[in-house]
């Protein structure tokens, strides 16, 4: 508990972000028979706000941006299905259809009739999923260097990270795979990011939480965007897209082509940030979601 609240604690201070610093509550519960884990930040009477991670995360990438957001707003961050201390889906159901259930089977258990939804990266392309059929629910949208339109050929790198990583290895091998594939993250900070995105095996090695059984299809992922263009043009809701300055994925292009097939649509880019918005200029995407929200 106090190593959590001390590693807090340096985040928030590199970052710049000056707050009081709390642990957030953790939390398991069964949707449609199947168990999840999320973690809540500030009082359940604010209005609501829901964080979705990206691919192979967990919800404690958010970690910074609920804290400061938790003054204002009531903030749960996801473990996605298949990712964090949430369970697998044995079944391999993971289309972003299936995690749009996953979204309105919590918001219901959470009592919520309205909601902010805030995604990044493969958790914004199920905000996506969802807002196109569900943007009457939903008080505002956040999508966080992500859209219908990305850099393919550079999302290859992305995965050829995960994938060339899926062996069980050393918790140092990890570390230094991290800080190869993004050099703008701290080496301290990083060892305790991926103690939520890794788990110790009883030889001594660690491997992925997330479940990597099937190898990511790019011409499939590309199906799935050209989906999510055609659906795009439902949202009518408030919708906000993030773009970090330095993404190698989401292009200025990308974002514009996006804000272009929403009714109301805002496009914004943080400075200082790649694709991990969140990790690399906490302190730039709050105020850009303050502002917004």
């Amino acid at each position: 508990m106090t190593a959590e609240l001390n590693h807090l604690s340096m985040v928030a201070s590199k970052a710049g972000v000056n707050l009081q610093v709390e642990l957030p509550t953790n939390h398991h519960v069964l949707l449609s028979n199947r168990r999840f884990h999320y973690v809540e930040w500030g009082e359940a009477g604010n209005p609501p706000l829901l964080f979705l991670h990206g691919g192979n995360q967990s919800a404690r990438t958010w970690d910074i941006v609920c804290l400061a957001l938790s003054q204002q707003f009531h903030c749960i961050a996801l473990d996605q299905r298949g990712h964090g201390d949430s369970e697998w889906s044995y079944e391999g159901h993971y289309a972003p259809e299936d995690h749009s259930a996953d979204i309105e089977d919590l918001a219901s258990h959470l009592g919520w009739d309205r909601f902010g939804l805030i995604g990044m990266s493969m958790g914004g392309m199920h905000a996506i999923t969802y807002a196109a059929h569900n943007w009457q629910k939903l008080t505002s949208l956040v999508c966080v260097d992500v859209g219908p339109f990305v850099q393919m050929n550079k999302s290859k790198e992305l995965v050829s990270f995960v994938e060339s990583n899926g062996t069980p290895q050393s918790f140092d091998d990890f570390v230094h795979a991290a800080l190869a594939h993004n050099p703008r993250r701290k080496e301290e900070l990083l060892r305790h990011s991926l103690t939520h995105t890794t788990r110790k095996l009883a030889d001594g090695t660690w491997t992925w939480k997330a479940d990597r059984r099937k190898r990511l299809d790019l011409v499939e992922m590309q199906r799935r965007l050209d989906k999510l263009a055609d659906e795009c043009r439902h949202i009518q809701c408030p919708t906000l897209v993030v773009r970090g300055e330095q993404s190698p994925t989401f292009s200025e292009e990308d974002a514009d082509r996006f804000v272009a097939l929403l009714k109301d649509g805002t496009h914004v880019t943080v400075p200082d940030a790649g694709h991990t918005v969140q990790g690399d200029n906490p302190k730039g995407l709050i105020e850009v979601l303050e502002k917004f929200l």
